[in-house]
């Protein structure tokens, strides 16, 4: 082939190469057009899908709403939001194990993701694993949370970790919650009574007054916090608080009968204590010979109608201890400091005997058995 035939074959294969190559382009450009509209198209079916979800659920309908997420993750693979859609819809239809797997799997991507971790906190508390559903709680609390108000969900989910603490009798790890919960509470009352009810039920009455009594500092008025501040104290023995805050939630409730008989016995117990300060021999005199006459009566009442043995024997030796020491309490002569001490100590035996063998005591006899416990430093 001559030289002008070679130069033409050569251009005639550089053009169909060129046209070869536009064509390609062309092809690609229209195959990733196509791609792009069908993942729209996907991408908008995924949206309608999820949305009638959410409508489903909104209605009850939790299977309907399954059906609709699978769809919705199906036509949108991939997608985090109808997924973790799908996994709260199966946790919602009892679907537990399906729903559990579906996080795990969300959680391999993002083990720091709060929401995730929650739902999966849930599913463990459901089924009573305490373990599991701690870690998971934890990982909540301290994961990456997205949108607002992130403060105020963290304080409400170390609440609701709090809540499975005490409902599974774990009251050391909830002790730490709470007290971690107790430097992040907002300036409310409710916020503070709430607190403070979580540590009564922990058994921590000492934090529990702390907060009601910063409740009605922040509210005066608040007759819950008043009322369940003065019962606190009472339990702790504060008598002196005890009497304020039921004076003070009274003066709001004039109603409250429980209220009125905690109150009653408070005052009993500050008025008939011997052994309370700045008294005069008359005084402390006189309070030990009314409780002693009380603790006296009640023994007989219970001697009348106890028929256990070694329980009578007990209540017998005690009413020959009161038969030896009267005389020495109506003596006109002032008592003296040892016999003040050793009346009290036995007027609290008989109330603590009677109560073991004849029931709880009420009214006086009940503010007999506190004042000796206040003195022997029993716990209530």
């Amino acid at each position: 082939m001559d030289e002008g035939g070679t130069y033409r074959v050569l251009n005639r294969q550089i053009f169909l190469l060129i046209a070869l190559a536009v064509i390609a382009i062309g092809v690609f450009a229209f195959t990733r057009r196509v791609a792009a509209e069908e993942q729209q198209l996907d991408a908008r079916i995924a949206a309608i899908w999820y949305k009638e979800g959410e409508r489903q659920l909104g209605s009850g309908q939790i299977e309907k709403a399954i059906e609709c997420f699978r769809k919705a993750t199906t036509d949108a693979l991939g997608d985090r939001t109808y997924t973790l859609a799908l996994a709260n819809a199966l946790a919602a239809g009892d679907h537990d194990a399906e729903a559990e797997q579906t996080l795990l799997r969300l959680r391999e991507s993002d083990p720091e993701d709060a929401g995730i971790n929650l739902q999966l906190a849930r599913l463990a508390a459901k089924r009573g694993d305490v373990p599991d559903a701690v870690r998971y709680y934890q990982n909540a609390l301290y994961g990456r949370w997205t949108g607002s108000q992130v403060d105020e969900r963290e304080r409400q989910l170390r609440i609701e970790l709090i809540r499975f603490l005490l409902g599974h009798q774990q009251r050391t790890m909830a002790l730490s919650e709470l007290l971690i919960l107790e430097t992040e509470l907002p300036p409310s009352a409710a916020a503070h009574v709430e607190a403070a009810r979580f540590f009564l039920e922990a058994g921590d009455t000492q934090h529990a007054l702390k907060n009601y009594a910063e409740a009605v500092e922040l509210d005066k008025n608040n007759v819950d916090a008043l009322t369940e501040a003065g019962e606190a104290a009472f339990r702790l023995g504060d008598y002196q608080k005890a009497d304020q805050y039921l004076k003070a939630a009274l003066e709001l409730n004039p109603a409250a009968q429980k209220t009125h008989q905690l109150l009653s016995v408070t005052e009993m117990v500050l008025s008939d204590d011997p052994l309370d300060q700045h008294l005069t021999d008359r005084e402390r005199q006189e309070r030990l010979l009314r409780g002693f006459e009380q603790a006296r009566q009640r023994l007989e009442s219970c001697l009348s109608q106890t028929s256990d043995g070694h329980g009578t024997a007990e209540l017998v030796g005690l009413e020959d201890q009161a038969l030896g020491l009267e005389p020495e309490l109506h003596s006109k002569r002032p008592p003296d400091s040892e016999l003040i001490r050793s009346g009290t100590e036995l007027i609290y035996a008989i109330e603590k005997a009677t109560s073991a063998a004849c029931g709880e005591p009420q009214g006086l006899d009940q503010a007999l058995l506190l004042i000796g416990q206040k003195h022997s430093g029993a716990q209530q």
